[in-house]
């Protein structure tokens, strides 16, 4: 079945896409799924220098216009037919079936739908297929998130996790009762909430300890147009098969063995306006193979350990930025920040820590330096400014999301 469809897209991709047309063989097709690595990788850099060549259909088909987040790199236009948008409904719908997620259920979307964003618009096309209640509140003031949940009761919450926690320490702040709060479940997108052992990291746990809720890990970008989402059981997102084709590399391109990392590679099925073959993502993910608890036997990835171009190498110390984010929120003391490289004289790796000065009311310079170095066995250069300045580190109030790593490299 997939090798059936991954013949199709290839058929269908020389026939449409400009920039297929120039870069795979004539009359391409592969007799078993391992062929499928004698084809290209299609590159970011492929999409962003000939964008508008991967579009398959006129341009009067397209029904929705997307834009990447632009957290590393341009902006990068992509396009959705009626059926494309039809494929990214029940892709959420399953998405929201692997959460036990019912009909009759109801949502608080945290989510923007506007400024060409694909996520709100992902689950909420997604809740009209399920036949869910979705109450669309957006990224608004933390206040106007919990008159929402008073007024209309909602037992799923879809956020990043942490604004989840901005919320929760505003009700603390604000006398709110959080055992009496009607949220059972948290779908958390754009941040991390487990380690690569799959327990909840420092972020998933500051959540858990305050509100009583189960939370769910997901993976997704514009690109794959497809999400990956944790079952009950926890143990890593699940892959829809239909809707994509997935391989997990190493540095030289071979797959890597069950519960070993690697880079992601997606070939997405069933999209018509924008379809990708063999697109590296960049990500680097932990992929389990096994069949899980649930009785599901489709592959799974664990949380993204980094960007493959992200890689670091501070005072001899080979990491990734998602672990000296992680390492921060485990500083309880510290709740804005940013964390910037840079290249010094010798063309080396410069990384410098931004904290806000708010942080310096409960805790110490002396205190975090030696918290960090405990757990990243090194002390990054760590600079206190005002919280405005990190607030303009980091995008809030210009970018879609939050990006607590800035790379000047």
């Amino acid at each position: 079945m997939v090798l059936e469809k991954i013949n199709h897209l290839l058929n269908y991709i020389q026939t449409n896409s400009t920039f297929y047309k120039k870069s795979l063989p004539i009359s391409c097709k592969i007799s078993a799924l391992i062929d499928i690595k004698k084809l290209p990788f299609t590159t970011k850099d492929d999409i962003s220098m000939h964008n508008s060549d991967f579009l398959c259909v006129p341009k009067n088909k397209v029904r929705d216009f997307i834009t990447t987040s632009g957290t590393i790199g341009d902006p990068i236009s992509f396009y959705l037919t009626q059926n494309d948008l039809k494929r990214l409904g029940i892709n959420e719908r399953n998405s929201f079936k692997l959460c036990n997620i019912k009909k009759g259920n109801k949502v608080l979307l945290t989510t923007t739908l506007d400024k060409c964003f694909m996520a709100g618009l992902a689950y909420y096309l997604g809740s009209q297929e399920l036949g869910v209640g979705i109450i669309r509140t957006g990224p608004g003031s933390l206040k106007y998130q919990w008159d929402m949940i008073e007024r209309f009761k909602p037992e799923i919450i879809i956020a990043v996790p942490s604004f989840l926690l901005k919320m929760i320490r505003f009700a603390k702040d604000n006398n709110i009762d959080l055992s009496q709060c009607s949220l059972l479940k948290g779908i958390c997108i754009g941040e991390p909430i487990r380690e690569s052992n799959l327990q909840l990291n420092s972020l998933g746990k500051a959540i858990s300890s305050d509100l009583n809720i189960k939370l769910y890990s997901t993976y997704a970008s514009t690109e794959m147009m497809t999400a990956f989402t944790e079952c009950d059981e926890g143990r890593g997102g699940h892959l829809q098969e239909d809707l994509l084709f997935v391989e997990v590399l190493d540095k030289n391109g071979i797959e890597v063995k069950d519960g070993d990392s690697g880079e992601v590679v997606i070939t997405t099925l069933g999209v018509e306006a924008m379809p990708l073959l063999r697109y590296r993502t960049g990500d680097i993910c932990t992929v389990y193979r096994a069949k899980c608890k649930c009785g599901r036997t489709s592959l799974r990835l664990g949380p993204v350990l980094g960007r493959k171009s992200q890689r670091l190498k501070v005072k001899g110390t080979t990491i990734f930025p998602s672990a000296i984010i992680e390492a921060v929120y485990a500083f309880k003391h510290v709740e804005n920040f940013a964390i910037e490289v840079s290249l010094d004289e010798f063309n080396s790796d410069k990384l410098c820590l931004f904290v806000a000065d708010e942080f310096l009311q409960t805790s110490s310079l002396k205190e975090l330096k030696d918290f960090l170095k405990s757990k990243l066995l090194f002390t990054p250069e760590i600079c206190v400014v005002e919280n405005r300045i990190i607030n303009d580190k980091i995008g809030i109030n210009k970018n879609r999301k939050i990006n607590r790593f800035i790379d000047k490299r």
